[in-house]
């Protein structure tokens, strides 16, 4: 009887849990400065949102950014989840050939904090996004 109690309440503690553990479903909204072109430009404001959901430690969706004339979508694979963290890749075909992205970030409250980075690349850009 007390085995059957036992397993009852360590039951119900995870479903509680699990219940109260935030859920990065959903969009999540940042933006990022980046230069216009290589002759002096200035700076351009890219809005990028993170359309993310999960099934279990799998994560799927798109990130979509908004640049005027050359905004991209791009899905994202080799999502995973694991607590708070959560990382995947997007891959993009452009003028300059085939670029993969690998992302990597942290839930903080009701924030997603993280770095972009081209594979490849010695240091990632960071983005702070909010959920929208």
């Amino acid at each position: 009887m007390k085995r059957i109690i036992f397993s009852i309440v360590t039951l119900a503690l995870v479903c509680a849990w699990a219940a109260t553990a935030a859920s990065v479903d959903g969009k999540w909204v940042f933006e990022s400065k980046m230069k216009a072109g290589k002759k002096g430009g200035g700076d351009v404001t890219v809005k990028t949102t993170l359309d993310l959901k999960t099934e279990g430690s799998t994560l799927t969706g798109k990130v979509i950014s908004d640049r005027g004339k050359r905004g991209m979508t791009a899905d994202i694979s080799e999502g995973k989840i694991d607590g708070n963290s959560l990382s995947f890749t997007t891959v993009v075909k452009g003028r300059k050939g085939t670029q993969k992205a690998v992302w990597k970030a942290t839930l903080e409250g009701d924030e997603l904090k993280g770095t972009q980075m081209r594979e490849g690349g010695k240091r990632g850009q960071p983005f702070t996004a909010k959920r929208n």
